[in-house]
């Protein structure tokens, strides 16, 4: 197929300028600069291009400044780049399509940046730069050179705390909306024990009583309920004591009908279901009560950082104001931007390497630079789905911890289905929602196992080079590497090659065995583990081979050379 890159620029204005100018062109990566000069100081937006499906059912990805990326790939044969897309300008709301042209375009591959595709700013003039990348090199290497792209633009994110990258403990399926002290505490105790270095307290902390039948109607004056945490304090001294470090859930911008903050900000949200309203940050004191109550968090009780969710909630609604009386700001996207420098600042001033966990889909570069621990949207008990989505998060190559989400099994599960939970979220910071008092004595030895295997491999994991493989297949090899050592898990029954280092294979397939080739004549010793890290089998290999080794299910495949 041809490749025919077309840019649909919509201002809704008679009389726009609307220039695309070819920059320049090198190696294969093309850059084009946007010019858009408008007749009078108005909004820009797109007509939305709804019919331009297979256009009609082209793939897209949107983005602003708090939701997605200005970043679209396609992937080739043998794990190329086809085309590597992005735009400059993480902020303004932006949509880039790709789809196979219709009739009678049927050998027409098309990309398409549509431009102020959401409520933005009144100006007269706008630019940006659109990047294309199609050179015939792997994927994952085209992706991993955006984000150094944007950082030279100035959308630098700053390097996270250590601790951002250690283990962590969540209270979210294991408790639910009914965390108790008593009984997470003795929880935490195991979990340190096992190798957990941070927890974060999720929803459910802020009401007394059972849940509600609205999630959040409680939300609002974020009071620590009695019952379920009769001393707070001692709760969080007591993580502190056991070398954990704690942060709190907040639901960012709900304020819900049951609390005593509702009827203070009435007509001051963006939208209202009847339940909770979405505050409006474009107003100053929506967003001075939001930081003044992290604060209060920080100065009352010491914790050490924050799970901010719901961010990208902060979006038009049935409520939404025009810009008027009483706002400082225009649109949301530059009030939520405002509202996170007055967090990181104010914040910061008060306690130094706060953690600040976001989630899918807040992951652009103009907002990334606010978070230090990015995690996988909800996708409970979906190993498949925490893989997928973690790898496309690495993909990015942001300075930040990339987590999974919350893993979750019963006491019932088995400790292999346990371990391929584990082994599909291994190169990224784990995340476990399990009550612990319950699980099985296998199920915390294996959690001690993989913590241990895990935080001695970080560095590799979390920072040597990432090579995901074969996305058309949901990417059943997956390898990160140093110049020293090589960690690859298999997802699918596929062989194994040895590339000339130390290497350790996982198998997380449903079969006994992995499929293994020497093409080298090096002389290799190997060592079979099961999941729990226990010796099976060693013996040397001696030159070419290709062989079945009785490596367990989530076992691991150790590879040495012999000089």
């Amino acid at each position: 197929m041809s490749s025919d890159r077309t840019f649909i620029i919509d201002s809704q204005n008679e009389g726009a300028l609307i220039s695309v100018t070819p920059v320049f062109e090198q190696d294969g990566v093309a850059y084009y600069h946007v010019n858009m000069d408008f007749p009078r100081n108005a909004v820009p937006s797109s007509t939305g291009h709804f019919l331009m499906h297979q256009s009609w059912c082209a793939t897209e990805n949107r983005s602003r400044f708090c939701f997605g990326a200005p970043l679209l790939y396609t992937i080739g044969p043998d794990d190329k780049n086809a085309a590597t897309v992005a735009v400059s300008d993480p902020f303004t709301p932006l949509t880039i399509y790709y789809y196979v042209g219709d009739f009678p375009l049927m050998d027409v591959v098309r990309y398409e940046v549509v431009f102020f595709d959401g409520m933005t700013n009144p100006m007269s003039h706008y630019e940006a730069d659109i990047r294309i990348d199609s050179r015939d090199i792997p994927y994952y290497e085209s992706v991993g050179e955006v984000y150094p792209w944007w950082a030279s633009l100035g959308y630098e994110i700053p390097e996270p705390p250590a601790a951002a990258e250690d283990a962590l403990y969540s209270s979210w399926y294991s408790y639910l909306q009914m965390p108790d002290q008593e009984k997470l505490l003795a929880d935490l105790r195991i979990a340190s024990d096992l190798g957990f270095r941070t927890v974060i307290l999720d929803d459910g902390w802020q009401f007394e009583g059972e849940p509600r039948d609205g999630a959040y109607n409680a939300c609002g004056d974020w009071l620590v309920a009695k019952d379920k945490f009769p001393d707070f304090k001692f709760f969080v001294d007591e993580i502190h004591r056991l070398g954990m470090k704690l942060l709190v859930w907040f639901n960012v911008p709900f304020i819900g009908i049951e609390s005593r903050a509702y009827e203070t900000f009435r007509g001051k949200y963006l939208s209202d279901d009847g339940q909770w309203g979405v505050l409006d940050p474009r107003y100053p004191e929506a967003r001075d009560y939001i930081v003044n109550t992290y604060k209060r968090f920080i100065r009352d009780y010491e914790i050490d950082g924050f799970k901010l969710d719901f961010i990208d909630s902060f979006a038009p609604g049935n409520l939404t104001a025009p810009f008027g009386e009483g706002m400082d700001t225009e649109t949301i996207d530059d009030a939520v931007k405002k509202l996170l420098d007055e967090i990181v600042f104010e914040l910061g001033e008060m306690k130094e390497d706060l953690l600040y966990e976001y989630r899918q889909n807040y992951i652009g570069p103009a907002i990334n630079r606010y978070g230090n621990m990015l995690r996988v949207g909800d996708c409970a008990y979906d190993a498949l789905i925490n893989r997928l989505v973690m790898i496309d998060l690495r993909l990015l190559h942001y300075p930040v911890a990339v987590h999974s989400d919350m893993l979750y099994w019963a006491k019932e599960e088995s400790v292999e289905l346990c371990a391929k939970q584990l082994l599909n979220i291994l190169f990224a910071v784990p995340q476990i929602s399990v009550v612990l008092a319950e699980s099985t004595e296998e199920q915390k030895a294996l959690l001690r196992h993989y913590l241990a295997y895990w935080t001695e491999n970080r560095e590799i994991l979390l920072h040597g080079d990432f090579k995901p493989f074969h996305p058309e297949a949901n990417f059943p090899i997956v390898t990160a590497e140093n110049e020293e050592k090589e960690i690859t898990v298999l997802y699918e029954d596929l062989p194994f090659t040895y590339h000339g280092k130390a290497s350790d294979v996982f198998q997380n397939t449903d079969k006994v065995g992995l499929v293994f080739e020497n093409p080298t004549s090096d002389r290799l010793s190997y060592e079979i583990y099961d999941c729990f890290g226990k010796l099976l089998e060693k013996s040397e290999i001696h030159g070419k081979a290709f062989l079945r080794l009785p490596v367990p299910k989530a076992g691991m495949l150790r590879l040495v050379p012999i000089a």
